[in-house]
C-alpha cells in the first residue's frame, strides 16, 4: 500500500473516531471491517477476530442487536489498528509475513539443489523463477501501488521508475527475466545450475532489503 493511501485511511479513522455521535451502528461498524480487512488482509486473525465477535455480540442479545456496545468495540478496534499504523507494526507484521511466504521457496529450491540431478535444478529452478516473480509483483503493489497483473518487463519498470530497485539491481532483474521465462515454460536446454544459484543469491537481497 502506498503511503498516501495509508494517510488517507489514517485521516479518515480519525475522523471517525472524532464524530461525537454515531447515529446509527452501520457506520462505524462498516469502516472497522474495512479498515481491518485493508490493513491486516481478509484472511488475517485481526479480520475473523472482529467478525467472529460482532457476530457473538448480535447472537447473544435477547433485546435485538446491541447497537452501543458492537459500537464502542469497533471503536476499540479502530483505536487499536490506528495505533499500530502509526507505531509502522502492520506494515512490518506484512512484511514479515510475506518475507516468510518467499523465504521458503526460496529454502525449498535451495534444498533441491542439494542434490546433482537434472531434475533436481528444474525443481529448483522452477521455484526460484517463482519467487523471483512474486517478489517483484509484491514490492510492486506494497511500493508503488501498481494493480493487475502487468507483464513483468513492466513491473521492473514501475519498480525502477518508483526508485524500489535501484542502480544494478535494475539490470539484474531485467536479466533474469529470460531465466524466469525459461524456467516457467521448462526450455530446460537455456536453463543453467549457475543461473539459478545467482537468481537466488538476487531474491535473497531483495528479502533482506524490503521484507526482513
Amino acid at each position: 500500500m502506498k503511503q498516501q493511501d495509508i494517510d488517507a485511511w489514517v485521516k479518515r479513522a480519525e475522523q471517525v473516531l472524532a464524530m461525537s455521535g454515531w447515529g446509527s451502528l452501520t457506520p462505524i461498524h462498516m469502516f472497522a471491517v474495512s479498515f481491518v480487512e485493508a490493513f491486516y488482509g481478509p484472511t488475517s486473525v485481526q479480520f475473523k477476530s472482529l467478525k467472529d465477535s460482532v457476530d457473538a455480540m448480535q447472537r447473544n442479545s435477547k433485546g435485538g442487536p446491541p447497537a452501543q456496545d458492537i459500537a464502542a468495540f469497533c471503536r476499540g478496534v479502530i483505536e487499536a489498528t490506528l495505533a499500530e499504523i502509526k507505531a509502522g507494526l502492520i506494515v512490518n507484521v506484512r512484511a514479515q509475513i510475506q518475507g516468510e511466504v518467499l523465504g521458503e521457496l526460496i529454502t525449498l529450491a535451495k534444498d533441491a539443489l542439494t542434490e546433482t540431478t537434472d531434475s533436481a535444478m528444474q525443481v529448483a529452478a522452477v521455484l526460484t523463477a517463482a519467487a523471483f516473480e512474486d517478489i517483484l509483483r509484491r514490492l510492486a503493489g506494497e511500493k508503488v501501488g501498481l494493480t493487475g497483473r502487468p507483464k513483468l518487463e513492466q513491473v521492473v519498470n514501475a519498480l525502477k521508475d518508483g526508485d524500489v530497485l535501484k542502480g544494478g539491481e535494475i539490470s539484474t532483474a531485467n536479466g533474469y527475466l529470460k531465466f524466469r521465462n525459461d524456467s516457467l515454460h521448462a526450455d530446460w536446454a537455456q536453463v543453467h545450475r549457475f543461473q539459478v544459484e545467482s537468481c537466488i543469491l538476487f531474491v535473497e537481497s531483495l528479502l533482506l532489503k524490503h521484507f526482513s
